[in-house]
């Protein structure tokens, strides 16, 4: 039932007015809520009966018949909360078949309407006729219109838009002719009626429209019609264009009633609604189901509109929800607690006006101040649905109030269903609503603007009086604003609410502020007499972090007069002065709202001021401060130069004096923190203002408290260290700062964001901070200024006494814990500190340890005496172990680990077999313990089915006072009674060996062992053990990404093992061992670690299986008691690794001096040790070389190297380098710095010039600059070049040989001249040695070395060589029997050009590899690696092939590079821009180099210039690349590498493409096992496990994708698997249920993960940019798999056994596609994978493997083409080399090339592209014939899939085809494919662009080929048309 403008009654319980506007989230206005006293007549009370509804009866007109009863659905409340989707989707839900019908016809009243039109008539006037009149056009409005209409009778608005209404007026006054006139045309329409429909005229009781029914024949359906005629007010409206004010404006102006014209913004209504999601509109058929459940006929007219809910569930989503996928019951029970709250309500939207235009914005003024309820139409702002003053509301509320101990509101588990918690939304357990919170500053009410009062409260609203200055607190006068509860009565649930209602200031008093606060600044930089450079705001406001009431804010004004902190003093006062009569001259034009006063100045630095609005009872205390401008303009995320704060310590300057000097870096500290962190600190702030108000007066250190800006730095500290994330809870936070507070005499908090320990002097600053008594909270921007000064122990007090409290108390009645956050961070710690940081903060106290004791007993006394009473299970011993028994436990951490040796355990194998079995009953016995209340304990869910250990908590109030976490390990005793010290039998090793299967099975098994490994050693080695195990623990709480880090005892095992080889000094230097194993974990690569103390060589069993787990990668850590235990594979040691390398850098490994502390001689490569010896051995990870001293110089450098850079100098070995530092590497320690660049480079001006202006012979023509210095590729230091010396007598290649030595003698000469005679910026010294001739050129840090080479010009004067030139040097090569490439220095300019087009970044990363190739080749001496040349053009290659962008990751190019390198022996890498195949001769040299052993690497400017053909040398550095793609700084870093094959396709000969294809796009074999394991693995999952607790059920998964169809690459292991589930029964149903199915699946996913052993699965799931994607992608780890696969998990509908034979199953999903127009195309092609699958997998395999070379080329043209737009999907392209083979071979062995270039050129000509198969469909059935001529009708290219005739994967225009085809084109015309093995080109298959029905075996005749014809040529005729639909069986 809805309201009628106009006042006019309704008459039904769905008949709706028109409704609709586009609102988008950025759009919306949140409502306004306001107090309005009951309205009269409302009844408070409980929920009225029959007789109160009959009292409603009042006298009203005869009405006509009521309408036919809709059938009665299940009651609302009746229905469980859970059921409620299905009560909307089998009850309220109109039937598809009636909507339909109804919709069809009104479609053809449509028609009719505009042919017919109006008659002329004489004009308007009284009793006049109508005009003529014409349909401009018709809309659709009503619920039908906006997709609410409900099941039984609903109504629809059909608004038809006339040419003849110019205004408003002209409406109103020829309606009603015009509406006699419609009558006789709808009357006229039906004399043919609707099939299944009945027609009935109803009683016109609504003025301005016609009125009629159409029901089924049945009755049971039935819809109302309002036929309006209307002006057409908004003309051609553009999607979400807001309609001009001018609109609304014209409106008003016309005087009409409310609502009278809303008809004519239908168009506006109808798209409000019809953007909302599918579930939404469920919701407001709930709602107005309930709605007309609850509303009796008799009490109808008194009842609010149907359509007012509909807004106002709209509301409540938008505010509460927003999300597509949602709870029925939460929102049906927002709605209703907003209709409770009716007398607040005031709802509107802006999306299509607002207050722009003043007329509009002083209506909707009116509008808003009437009575409540206030909702307004979101379309016509005239049009009040929610109309307080007519409507019996509070009867609606009463039936509201009345419902939620209901079914729909129980949650199954019993549990209430909460409402939605939003702005402006009802919060449980509390009356009213919340206030609204504006969303932008566009987004206000028309009362925020600042021509109008604001000033009015909502209901219980008290505004506190605004006090006067005072004395403060930070500059914030202490005090709690009347009204605001205290913390500790706030539930922890409802803190962030808490902070939303009483704490964020007010925005208005916020923009008051800034508006004067601009003023203010404005006024000084123009009059003040000192001139300002800039300023700056400070302080609470400028940080954001401003409470609401009071705040304080500093204004800082940089001076340019201030040349040094020291010129600040002399001036101030004048200053200030000044600035103050400036402030009180400007504010005789005050700011409206705001009163300006100047309290008592007792701060001689400032100039204090307050800015207060009385009617916001707000105020902001202000402090202007003049300043010297030390930091100057810093862009954002710049660290200031260390520079400013020598400076600073310089100036003698007192703690935190020159603070305001950094008020920027201050605020930027703050402001770039997330919101709710904000929040959290207004919170804390709050607190410690209630405390100062509380004391306040009561002790004199009141005003002693530490700052406000302390707890906000300590709030900022916790966040970081607790939590990180945006989102946390509030309980949470507040809990761990209070907590901070109480260690306040432990607290160490300081930021290198700004400065750091690097420069020397503020390290020396830093230290003696840190000496410093606690607490020490050091100010992020100025290291002078410690914070945390004051008393804290009032603050402590406090702290605790509100521990207890509600706020910090969770639902369940639990203490709410805090986040793990300890007052000293270790990396702040010193080093010299770290044994005191051990002592305070790591290891347990007393009563601790004899709490974790006294639990042990208690559980040791069970296991022994109670647990195997009545059993003939014996224990036979109960060992302790763990961190307890080992005496490494941490302080807090109550935890004990206790291993029970059983009697049943005979063997190894039994254990694993039976200890199910075993735990099942020690946890039985305990239950049984728990009853007699000897003690309680609480059971941890085990993770596997299969449990190794039983996990639970124990409390004992006679014992503890607090839990202990204890894990019972069943296990055999495999070493009986073992005398101490002694190793154990052989035997039993040999036993474990045989019986184990996973690694460590069995370690329980040598608990004692491993316990006596480390209980023994002395107290300080297990001080360090907790210290490494305390770093490990924080480093577990860095994101990780996949795979989990090393194990903790891998970590304990490596610190003993430092110890050890360090000296084994019982009172070492904890720095010193600390730092030693981090330089362990760094080097983790290089680690083989074991002992002999309990197992050896002696026996064969054991030595063979300890050798084969020492062939292992490294790392490798063995268990000393368990030699199956390696704890070092399958971890992220590189994570562990780089934290450590951070670590290393920091205060806890720097020593007093600053230099780093330096590490233990531990030996990361030596020789084996004896077999008795028990210590641990450490073994080369070289292969192939001897441990000689060599390697451990090299790894002891490495290790030097890192200190090196930690403490600023340059490293020697780019090794030691961190990933994020290569940049900064390259820039400082491999690029020349300009000026000496500069200085070479004028010598080398002036030597060139000398030499071409010598008048003596020879006569040299020019000079080229090459090697390394020509192609800018310098390297710091020393580095190389050539001078070639183009001489005029050289005419041809052979003159350069024969006459070498002579002219060299000339150029020395000449060049000594040059020595003597010019004068050079640089040293230049000459050098004359076997023939040769070399320059040295050299400032003080860099000197290149210059071969002269003279030699014969062959470039002519376009500096481009000819192929004659090219042979003419084969010509010579032959005749001088030169060497290969002898001649290349010809080509020197060549060269250069090749390089100068190069960006910078990439000569940076060749300065990087060239730098590592120098390293390796000092490093292997006298070996013989390729030259740095061929290095650079490998990098060239490499950057080509895979990325041609300017800017980069270093790193991801380095790591290609290195990888190249890895794959040596398939290298082939040459260009053709200076030479390609189209010369014989070149072309003979050219194949005759490619087909040469690899690696092949060709002078581009030479081809016969092989730079890389000695295997031996690559093969050498192959084995130094791997070392460093192995190492920390790459394995740590992100990136992958770039996707570049050792051979480009583009410079294969086509001969060659076959062998190009298995070399590198082939899967292998071990790639197929790995995806096939993987689907097993999934499938398994999905079939057993997934769906087993699920009435849903699998009915098959599909392997899908390239993978299913056999054309899987190489690169990239993946797998498409669709997932066919019963629950998905049709189509429909797959669009709308698909992604519960997805969400199931992913919920399973992850508890699965939870429950395997052994990581026996991991997955990692892909964040969706879709709310509901279509598919779940993730990556699947497992033991089983050597890497991860990438998963795209389907689920579909099985169509293709559901609906029966093909051609049912395609007329159904034609009629689906067409019902829906919406529908994309393809969106069910999942459905038909199988017929995808099989159409590619029985087709040839030299067909399969050209597919992959066309997606290869697809590949490579997509990373090429990314940025221009989206290209056509790739199955397209396969589509596409399908029907080329059809067409243009058919034969199971062909030319891959021919193939090949057929596609391509199809590609180029893609604009006449119509391709599609007739093998699943065709045009026998008449639908899909239909259906397939439309499809074939679409524009260019036209692909349709064979298995889905919905999909056209051509597009049209939907793609970029004409990037794909350029690029095509290109390669036909460039590219060696193409070529054959002569040379020449090679031809395509001949194939048609267009398809034909006939050509696909559908049989048809010619008229269809005939029509195709007629297509192309653009001539089809109407008559061609309709014989061919007309004639298939003929065709056929």
């Amino acid at each position: 039932m809805e309201e009628k403008p106009r006042g006019s009654r309704p008459r039904s319980a769905d008949i709706t007015a028109p409704a609709a506007a586009v609102c988008g989230p950025d759009r919306l206005l949140c409502p306004v809520f306001r107090a309005s006293g009951p309205r009269a007549g409302a009844r408070p009370g409980r929920p009225l009966g029959p007789r109160g509804w009959r009292a409603l009866r009042r006298p009203r007109p005869p009405r006509r018949a009521p309408a036919p009863a809709a059938p009665r659905a299940m009651d609302v409340y009746r229905t469980p909360a859970a059921a409620l989707d299905g009560l909307v989707a089998s009850s309220l839900q109109p039937p598809a078949e009636f909507v339909g019908t109804v919709r069809r016809a009104l479609g053809d009243l449509g028609a009719a309407l505009r042919e017919r039109g109006g008659r002329p008539g004489p004009g308007p006037g009284p009793g006049a006729a109508a005009p003529a009149w014409r349909v401009l056009k018709i809309a659709k409005g009503g619920s039908s219109g906006r997709g609410t209409a409900l099941r039984g009778g609903c109504d629809s608005e059909l608004v038809v838009f006339l040419d003849c209404f110019k205004s408003y007026e002209d409406q109103r006054a020829l309606q009603t002719e015009i509406l006699k006139e419609m009558r006789v045309l709808v009357g006229s329409w039906w004399q043919k009626p609707v099939p299944g429909l009945s027609l009935k005229f109803l009683k016109q009781d609504t003025p301005g429209a016609l009125q009629f029914r159409l029901a089924s024949t049945d009755l049971e359906n039935w819809m109302d019609i309002s036929l309006v005629p209307a002006f057409d007010a908004l003309g051609q409206l553009s999607s979400s264009v807001k309609p001009k004010p001018q609109v609304y404006a014209t409106l008003l102006e016309s005087g009409c009633q409310k609502g009278e014209h809303a008809a004519c913004f239908a168009e506006l209504r109808r798209n409000f609604m019809n953007t909302r999601p599918a579930k939404l509109k469920n919701l407001i058929l709930l709602v107005k189901h309930w709605h007309r459940q609850v509303c009796p006929k008799a009490g109808q007219n008194q009842m609010p509109p149907a359509y007012a809910l509909e807004l106002l569930t709209i509301f409540a989503w938008e505010q509460g929800c927003g999300k597509e996928a949602f709870s029925l019951a939460q929102g049906l029970r927002t709605v209703l607690g907003l209709i409770q709250q009716y007398q607040h309500l005031c709802v509107f939207w802006t999306t299509n006006y607002s207050c722009e235009d003043p007329a509009v914005k002083k209506f909707l003024q009116r509008q808003l101040e009437g009575p409540r309820p206030v909702i307004l139409d979101p379309a016509d702002p005239t049009w009040d649905v929610g109309n307080g003053a007519a409507w019996r509301w509070d009867l609606l509320a009463q039936e509201a109030e009345s419902c939620y101990d209901s079914p729909c509101f129980l949650q199954a588990a019993g549990g209430a269903v909460q409402p939605w918690e939003g702005p402006g939304l009802p919060r449980t357990g509390r009356s009213g609503v919340d206030h609204p919170i504006l969303r932008d500053s566009a987004q206000r009410t028309p009362t925020d603007s600042s021509s109008v009062d604001a000033g009015c409260s909502r209901a219980g609203d008290r505004r506190p009086s605004c006090p006067a200055p005072g004395p403060s607190v930070d500059g914030i006068t202490p005090g709690t604003p009347e009204g605001v509860p205290g913390l500790s009565q706030v539930p922890a649930k409802e803190l962030d609410r808490f902070i939303q209602d009483h704490l964020k200031p007010s925005p208005q008093f916020q923009k008051q502020v800034s508006k004067a606060v601009d003023g203010i600044l404005g006024r000084l930089r123009e009059n003040c007499v000192y001139k300002a450079s800039r300023v700056g705001k400070g302080g609470s406001f400028g940080r954001g972090t401003d409470l609401r009431g009071g705040c304080d804010a500093e204004l800082v004004i940089f001076l340019n007069c201030f040349e040094n902190y020291k010129d600040q003093g002399p001036r101030r006062a004048e200053i200030l002065a000044d600035m103050r009569d400036q402030l009180e001259s400007w504010w005789r034009d005050p700011v409206p709202g705001l009163t300006l006063n100047f309290p008592e100045q007792t701060m001689t630095k400032a100039l204090q001021f307050q800015l207060m609005s009385p009617a916001l009872a707000s105020w902001v205390d202000v402090s202007l401060l003049p300043v010297f401008d030390a930091v100057g303009q810093l862009s954002a995320g710049t660290k200031p130069d260390p520079k400013i704060y020598r400076t600073l310590l310089d100036s003698g300057c007192q703690d935190g004096e020159h603070r305001a000097c950094f008020a920027e870096l201050r605020r930027s500290f703050v402001n770039s923190r997330p919101t709710k962190l904000k929040s959290l600190i207004l919170l804390v702030k709050h607190w410690h203002r209630q405390v100062a108000a509380r004391n306040k007066g009561e002790r004199p250190a009141r005003a002693s408290l530490p700052p406000a800006y302390a707890l906000e730095l300590l709030t900022i500290f916790a966040w970081e260290q607790g939590s990180g994330k945006d989102r946390f809870s509030t309980a949470e936070g507040l809990r761990t700062v209070l907590g901070l507070v109480q260690q306040h005499r432990q607290l160490c908090v300081f930021w290198t964001v700004n400065y750091s320990s690097e420069d020397p002097a503020l390290r020396a600053h830093l230290l003696g901070q840190l000496r410093k008594p606690r607490p020490l909270i050091l100010d992020p921007a100025d290291p002078t200024w410690n914070v945390g000064l004051g008393s804290w122990e009032l603050l402590a007090q406090e702290a605790a006494a509100l521990e207890t409290q509600a706020c910090f108390m969770s639902a369940d009645g639990t203490p709410v814990q805090p986040w793990d956050v300890m007052p000293t961070l270790l990396y702040q710690t010193p080093a010299r500190d770290l044994d005191k940081f051990i002592s305070d903060f790591l290891q347990p106290n007393r009563q601790f340890l004899a709490q974790v004791n006294k639990a042990v007993d208690t559980i040791c006394s069970f296991l022994r005496e109670n647990c195997f009473q009545n059993s003939p299970i014996k224990v036979l011993k109960v060992v302790k172990g763990g961190s307890s028994a080992k005496g490494t436990a941490l302080r807090g951490r109550s935890d004990a680990d206790l291993v029970v040796f059983l009697s049943c355990f005979g063997q190894f194998t039994e254990q694993g077999s039976t200890r199910a079995e075993v735990i099942s009953e020690i946890r039985a016995q305990l239950e049984v313990c728990k009853r007699a209340r000897q003690f309680e304990v609480k059971f941890n869910l085990p993770k596997w089915e299969n449990p190794r250990v039983l996990s639970f908590s124990l409390t004992s109030q006679t014992m503890l006072d607090q839990s202990v976490d204890f894990d019972v390990l069943p296990a055999f005793d495999a070493l009986g009674q073992l005398a101490p010290g002694s190793r154990p039998p052989p035997q039993v090793y040999v036993d474990l060996i045989r019986s184990y299967n996973t690694p460590g099975e069995y370690s329980s098994c040598f608990t004692e062992l491993q316990r006596d490994f480390v209980v023994d050693r002395p107290t300080k080695l297990k001080s360090l053990i907790r210290l490494v195990k305390h770093w490990y623990r924080q480093c577990k709480k860095m994101p990780k990404g996949k795979g989990s880090l090393p194990p903790q005892h891998g970590l304990e095992l490596l610190t003993v093992y430092a110890w050890e080889q360090g000296g084994q000094d019982p009172q070492f230097g904890m720095a010193e061992g600390f730092r030693t194993v981090l330089e362990l974990v760094t080097q983790y690569r290089q680690l083989c670690v074991y002992w002999t103390v309990n197992y050896s060589r002696e026996d064969q069993t054991v030595k063979d299986f300890l050798e084969q787990q020492l062939r292992k990668p490294r790392p490798i850590i063995l268990d000393p008691a368990d030699p199956t235990g390696n704890l070092g594979p399958n971890a992220r040691w590189d994570l562990l690794a780089k934290e450590a390398a951070a670590c290393m850098s920091s205060l806890c490994c720097i020593d007093r001096d600053g230099t780093p502390i330096q590490p233990w001689p531990v030996r990361l490569s030596a020789q084996r040790s004896s077999p008795s010896s028990a210590s641990c051995s450490a073994v080369s990870c070289r292969p192939g070389r001897q441990p000689a001293a060599a390697m451990s110089n090299w790894l002891s450098a490495a290790m030097g190297n890192w200190l090196s850079w930690l403490s600023g100098a340059c490293p020697k070995t780019v090794y030691s380098v961190p990933a994020q530092k290569l940049d900064e590497y390259i820039q400082t320690s491999l690029r020349p710095t300009e000026d000496c660049q500069r200085q070479i480079d004028e010598a080398v001006d002036t030597i060139c010039a000398a030499l071409q202006e010598a008048t003596e012979p020879p006569t040299v023509t020019d000079v080229a600059k090459g090697g390394s210095y020509g192609r800018k590729t310098v390297l710091k230091g020393n580095s190389d070049g050539t001078l070639v010396i183009f001489i005029s007598d050289l005419e041809k290649f052979q003159d350069q040989k024969e006459n070498q030595h002579e002219i060299l003698d000339k150029i020395w000469e000449q060049l000594r001249a040059c020595q003597l005679e010019r004068k050079l910026t640089v040293k230049m010294e000459m050098q004359r040695s076997n023939g040769d001739l070399t320059v040295r050129l050299s400032t003080r840090w860099q000197s290149v070395t210059f071969d002269v080479l003279p030699a014969f010009d062959a470039l002519d004067l376009s500096g481009k060589p000819s192929p004659s030139t090219y042979r003419d040097l084969k010509r010579a090569l032959d005749q001088t029997k030169a060497s290969p490439g002898e001649f290349s220095v010809c080509f020197t300019k060549l060269q250069e050009d090749f390089f100068n087009k190069h960006p910078r970044k990439l000569k940076d990363l060749i300065l990087l590899v060239k730098a590592w190739h120098r390293q390796c080749q000092k490093l292997w001496g006298d070996q013989s690696l390729p030259p740095s040349y061929a290095l650079e053009l490998l990098t060239v290659y490499a950057w080509e092939e895979g990325c041609r962008e300017e800017d980069f990751d270093i790193v991801q190019g380095l790591r290609t590079v290195l990888e190249l390198i890895e794959q040596q022996e398939q290298l082939c890498v040459y260009w053709t821009v200076n030479y390609n195949f189209e010369d014989e001769t070149v072309r003979n040299v050219m194949l005759n180099q490619i087909r040469s052993s690899r690696p092949v690497i060709l002078d581009p400017t030479d081809p016969t210039n092989m730079m890389s053909n000695d295997e031996t040398c690559w093969r050498l550095l192959k084995a130094e690349a791997q070392n460093w793609l192995s190492s920390l700084s790459l394995s740590g870093s992100p990136g992958p590498s770039w996707n570049v094959l050792p051979a480009p396709i583009h410079e294969t000969p086509g001969h060659l493409l076959d062998k190009f294809i298995k070399d590198f796009l082939q899967p292998t074999k071990k790639v197929n096992i790995q995806i096939k394991a993987a689907v097993g693995i999934i499938s398994k999952f999905l079939k057993e496990i997934c769906f087993r607790h699920s009435a849903t059920k699998v009915q098959k998964p599909i392997k899908a994708g390239s993978s299913g169809k056999g054309t899987a690459l190489r690169t990239g292991s993946d797998a498409d698997l669709v997932v066919f589930v019963d629950s998905l029964t049709s189509f429909p149903s797959q669009k709308t249920e698909r992604y519960n199915v997805i969400k199931e699946i992913k919920h399973q996913l992850e508890a699965h993960q939870q429950q395997v052993t052994d990581q026996d699965v991991e997955v990692t799931f892909e964040i969706s940019k879709w709310e509901a994607p279509r598919v779940l992608s993730f990556s699947l780890k497992s033991k089983h798999l050597n890497g991860s696969v990438d998963f795209d998990v389907l689920p579909a509908f099985n169509a293709l056994e559901k609906l029966g034979p093909l051609w049912k199953v395609y007329t159904k999903l034609i009629a689906q596609y067409e019902q829906h127009s919406d529908t994309p195309g393809g969106e069910f092609s999942a459905c038909f994978t199988e017929l995808q699958r099989d159409f590619v997998s029985s087709r040839p395999t030299k067909l399969k493997n050209l597919l992959r070379l066309v997606k290869h080329w697809y590949k490579q043209c997509e990373r090429r083409l990314k940025k221009k737009g989206s290209l056509p999907p790739k199955y397209a392209l396969e589509l596409l080399t399908i029907y080329a083979w059809e067409q243009g071979s058919g034969a199971t062995s062909f030319d891959t090339t021919q193939g090949f270039r057929t596609v391509l050129e199809l590609v180029t000509r893609y604009q006449q592209l119509c391709v599609f198969w007739t093998v699943n469909y065709n045009f026998e059935n008449e639908t899909v014939r239909n259906f397939l001529l439309k499809q074939l009708q679409r524009p260019r290219p036209v692909i349709l899939d064979p298995a889905d005739p919905t999909g056209d994967v051509g597009g049209g225009n939907r793609w970029c085809w004409h990037h794909l085809a350029n690029e095509a084109a290109e390669w036909l015309s460039s590219s060696l494919c193409f070529k054959d093995g002569t040379g020449g080109p090679v031809p395509s298959w001949k194939v048609p662009t267009v398809q034909t029905p006939g050509s696909c075996g559908a049989g048809v005749g010619p008229v269809i080929n005939e029509m195709f014809s007629s297509r192309r040529r653009g001539i089809l005729d109407e008559n061609a048309r309709r014989n061919f639909s007309r004639s298939p069986d003929k065709c056929l």
